[in-house]
C-alpha cells in the first residue's frame, strides 16, 4: 500500500556523497555518533535511488482511521498517526551509509514525516486528509540489506519555531513549544467506554529561559529510539506496528491529574513505561535500553 501525497526524484549531485565522506568514524557501524556522516565513501562512487515504504498496521490489521480494533482486551479506533524519522542510513555491502533524502513536502533536511491518518472518521479533530508512507532518496550504489534509524527530530532542529519551519516541520499538531520541541511520535487512540488514550513521545528535560525559549544543549532525556532492522528495505515495506506500540499499557484508565495517555512526562512512569519499553527506550533515562534491540514496534 502505497499512499503518498508528494514524492520528487530530483537527480542527486555526487557533491553531496562528498560532503557526507568529511567527518568519519571507524567504528564497526562507520559512523562516530549515527549522525549519517562517513570517514570512508569513495568520492566517486555512483549513487542508487532509494525508496522505502512503510505500512502501519494493528497486530494483522492495516491501521486506518474509522476502524475498530481490539488491543488488550479493550476496543480501540486510531485517532492520529504520525511520527518523524531522521538519521536514516542503509547498510550497502556490509557498511552503513548514509541515506540522503530528497527536499519534498515530507522531507527536509534529513528528517522525514509519516502520516497514516486521512483526517477521516475520529482522525477528524487533529488530522488531515494528506498521508505519506514512502520515503525517498539515494544512496552509494551497492546491495542494500539494513535499515537503520532515529525515531525523532535531531536536536539541531528540535528546537526551531514550527510557524515558521519549512515542510514538514510545520505539521500542524506536531510540536510542542521551543523548549520541549517536536511531538516525534503522535499515535492517539479512541477507546471504547474510557477517554481517548494519546502517545505523545519527545523529548523532555529540556532547560532554557522560557518555553518560548528553546535550550542551548539537548535535553536530559531525549527520548530518541535507534531502530536497527536486518531487512533489505527497498524489497519489501517496513511495518510500524500500532497496536504493539500500546501493548501493556492500560488504556482503560489514567493516571490521576495527568493529559490522557502518555505525554513523556518523568511523571507519567505508570502511563509511559510500557510505551517506551516497546519502543526499545528506557524511560528513566530517555535513552536506548541494549541499544533499542528488544523494540517491538517495527519489523
Amino acid at each position: 500500500m502505497v499512499r503518498v501525497r508528494s514524492v520528487l526524484f530530483p537527480v542527486l549531485a555526487l557533491s553531496l556523497m562528498s560532503v557526507a565522506a568529511c567527518s568519519g568514524g571507524d567504528d564497526d557501524k562507520g559512523t562516530d555518533d549515527h549522525t549519517g556522516m562517513h570517514g570512508d565513501d569513495d568520492d566517486d562512487v555512483d549513487a542508487q535511488e532509494v525508496s522505502i515504504g512503510f505500512d502501519a498496521v494493528v497486530g494483522s490489521d492495516m491501521a486506518m482511521c474509522g476502524m475498530a480494533y481490539t488491543v488488550g482486551g479493550q476496543e480501540i479506533e486510531l485517532a492520529d498517526a504520525r511520527l518523524y524519522l531522521s538519521g536514516l542510513e542503509v547498510r550497502v555491502d556490509g557498511e552503513w551509509q548514509l541515506l540522503t533524502l530528497d527536499d519534498s513536502d515530507w522531507q527536509h533536511e534529513g528528517v522525514a514525516l509519516l502520516d497514516f491518518e486521512d483526517g477521516s472518521a475520529g482522525c477528524a479533530d487533529s488530522g488531515t486528509s494528506d498521508l505519506n508512507d514512502t520515503l525517498v532518496g539515494s544512496a552509494p550504489a551497492g546491495v542494500i540489506d539494513g535499515l537503520r534509524f532515529d525515531v525523532g527530530v535531531p536536536f539541531e532542529l528540535n528546537h526551531v519555531d514550527s510557524a515558521t519551519a519549512p515542510a514538514p516541520l510545520n505539521a500542524p499538531g506536531m510540536f510542542w513549544t521551543w523548549q520541549g520541541g517536536y511531538k516525534f511520535v503522535r499515535v492517539d487512540y479512541a477507546v471504547t467506554g474510557a477517554e481517548r488514550w494519546n502517545v505523545h513521545v519527545g523529548s523532555t528535560g529540556c532547560v532554557s529561559d522560557a518555553p518560548v525559549s528553546a535550550p542551548e544543549e539537548e535535553c536530559s532525556a531525549p527520548n530518541r529510539a535507534t531502530i536497527e532492522l536486518d531487512v533489505d528495505p527497498t524489497a519489501a515495506n517496513v511495518v510500524i506496528d500500532l497496536g504493539a506500540l500500546i501493548d501493556g499499557a492500560d488504556v482503560a484508565t489514567n493516571i490521576e491529574k495527568t493529559p490522557p495517555g502518555c505525554m513523556s512526562s518523568p511523571m507519567e512512569a505508570g502511563d509511559c513505561a510500557p510505551v517506551f519499553d516497546n519502543l526499545g527506550l528506557d524511560f528513566a533515562s530517555g535513552f536506548c535500553a541494549n541499544d533499542c534491540a528488544d523494540q517491538a514496534v517495527f519489523r
